[in-house]
């Protein structure tokens, strides 16, 4: 066979999986839409509108109306000041896998904005591969007046997947630029990552936001659906997709309303101790000048011995770092009153005590007691740092007794 003859049967086989854009299936039986012809193709377009009143889980859509920039600045340092609702998008992808790299395909591309005052979410879907350029530019002229974009692991997964996307398609010339991008996964991660197992949006959806999905597909199934999809035309099998992405669109909505709530700029109104404690954590962390004491206290108020433990600890060493000694002193004391962290506990106020009131005694006597729990634990490290502290304060603590000494003798000669 020459290599005419070959290229001819490789091109009768590409006719044959080839699909004309007559021959695609009409899906609006199964999932609502329709097609829509763009400058290089077609694809599948889909829109459903919901009122602000529409209640998802414990939260109505229309309550990200009165999120004010304050509020978001408590999650995202440089954020723009106020905002107007017109200029946020959500999206969220379904593709052909999910560890991403440059053979995965968004095959469903969901985004939402607000609209005339309703929440108009827009699905652009591929029936096969063909239809993703004219999809891609579709998506790009409707993202195009928008400024911040919001998902959920976005930065990491979907946004860098449709950036390759583009460049692939010869289309990187229209990507949009985002002023902001708000992952709400790692928004989420501050706040709940010690006290939920986990927070993957599903987790979030039973134990923060109160919505429960039903017959809804696992995310591992939906890149084999869709190549079933394609082998057989079936648009039934498209349904559970688009109803997953629906939700996940919705549950960031609701998402950023929960974590866009003004209670969290006020201690005093938090009233689960570890997202006091973790927001406290977040503000000492961040650049700009924030008081985490606050959100430590309302934490250390919980009467859970080990939660108060660590929001002690913080306390203490944001104390140090202010140099205020006095509270320092207090929050070491505390840990020791609570029996938390008392080998710590005792090094940071030998410190304080030898360093800052000159009472080596209490210093040696702290750091001994250290010593022997550290002995206790098996704790080499801390042993030879604590070994030499005292070898050192038992050397101060002579020296001054001497000079004790030496002076009384001075004044019986005297």
């Amino acid at each position: 066979m020459d290599l005419q003859e070959k290229l001819q049967r490789m091109h009768k086989k590409e006719k044959k999986v080839s699909r004309s854009q007559d021959n695609y299936p009409d899906l609006s039986p199964f999932v609502g839409g329709q097609q829509v012809q763009g400058r290089g193709g077609s694809f599948w377009s889909i829109t459903r509108e919901f009122p602000a009143c529409f209640v998802h889980g414990r939260h109505m859509l229309g309550g990200v109306a009165s999120i004010t920039g304050a509020e978001i600045g408590t999650w995202e340092q440089g954020t723009m000041g106020e905002f107007s609702t017109s200029d946020l998008v959500f999206l969220d992808t379904e593709t052909t896998g999910l560890a991403g790299g440059t053979g995965t395909v968004a095959f469903l591309i969901g985004v939402g904005s607000w609209e005339e005052g309703v929440f108009r979410l827009r699905q652009f879907l591929m029936r096969d591969f063909p239809e993703e350029p004219p999809l891609l530019e579709q998506l790009a002229e409707y993202l195009a007046d928008k400024k911040v974009l919001i998902t959920f692991n976005g930065r990491s997964f979907d946004w860098p997947l449709l950036e390759t996307r583009f460049t692939l398609s010869r289309l990187h010339r229209i990507i949009p630029g985002w002023k902001q991008h708000w992952d709400l996964l790692f928004w989420a991660r501050r706040l709940w990552r010690e006290k939920l197992p986990s927070c993957s949006l599903a987790s979030l959806e039973k134990n923060v936001l109160g919505f429960f999905r039903q017959g809804d597909i696992p995310g591992a199934e939906i890149p084999q659906r869709y190549f079933d999809f394609l082998k057989s035309g079936r648009g039934e099998l498209l349904q559970d997709i688009c109803e997953h992405n629906t939700w996940d669109i919705l549950s960031m909505v609701t998402l950023l309303l929960h974590l866009g709530s003004s209670h969290y700029l006020v201690p005093e109104k938090i009233e689960c101790p570890q997202e006091a404690l973790a927001l406290g954590r977040m503000l000492e962390n961040r650049k700009d000048k924030n008081n985490p004491e606050p959100f430590y206290l309302q934490a250390a108020d919980c009467g859970q011995p080990r939660l108060q433990g660590t929001a002690w600890l913080r306390l203490g060493f944001w104390y140090k770092k202010q140099k205020d000694w006095e509270q320092a002193e207090k929050a070491w004391l505390k840990l020791l009153e609570i029996d938390q962290h008392p080998v710590l506990a005792r090094v940071e106020l030998a410190k304080i005590y030898e360093h800052r009131k000159k009472d080596w005694a209490l210093a040696l006597q702290l750091t001994r007691q250290a010593l022997a729990l550290a002995f206790q634990e098996d704790n080499s490290r801390a042993v030879d740092e604590l070994e030499h502290r005292s070898r050192r304060l038992e050397r101060k603590n002579k020296k001054r007794m001497l000079n004790r000494e030496g002076i009384s003798a001075d004044n019986n000669g005297r």
